[in-house]
């Protein structure tokens, strides 16, 4: 059975021109083999730089920093910086939880930088989530009682990851 599949084949080989004969007995040509040789390097190193490239999640809103006379006052203060309440309110993607991520809260032509230190996992009904954010005195002392944006940036591991969901 499988000579009679070997001589079919080769009766179909036979039955073919010169031209296709000589084209399939040939080796490929060097720009074939070194073409398939750069396309495969290129991809490894696509690979590698998604491999060492961080995936960073930026989530925005609005930030409402109550006034220290409130009845929630400031959770504590140290030095030049201070701990305090913030609720916060996303956009578009919510936050589940998060500790140390840098925050940025922007009033108009105004920057503060802080870091959030919790965030509770609850909404409020108006939709906003209780924080605990670090702020330099200063920077509070301009923001309290108002409301502001912020943006948060989160990493959460690599391009690669986000890429290919099954690869650690």
């Amino acid at each position: 059975m499988m000579e009679e599949k070997y001589e079919q084949q080769e009766r179909s080989f036979e039955l073919r021109s010169e031209k296709v004969r000589s084209i399939v007995g040939q080796i490929p040509s060097s720009l074939v083999r070194y073409g398939t040789a750069v396309i495969g390097l290129v991809l490894a190193v696509l690979l590698a730089v998604s491999y060492f490239l961080p995936y960073r999640k930026v989530y925005s809103g609005s930030a409402v920093i109550p006034d220290s006379t409130s009845d929630r006052p400031l959770h504590e203060a140290a030095g030049d910086s201070a701990e305090v309440y913030v609720f916060l309110k996303f956009d578009q993607n919510r936050l589940t939880h998060g500790t140390g991520l840098k925050l940025r809260l922007l009033s108009g032509d105004f920057e503060a930088k802080g870091t959030l230190l919790s965030l509770s996992a609850e909404r409020d009904t108006l939709g906003r989530q209780e924080g605990t954010v670090r702020l330099a005195l200063s920077d509070l002392l301009r923001l309290e009682g108002h409301t502001s944006d912020f943006r948060l940036t989160a990493d959460d591991g690599t391009l690669l990851s986000h890429l290919l969901p099954f690869f650690p």
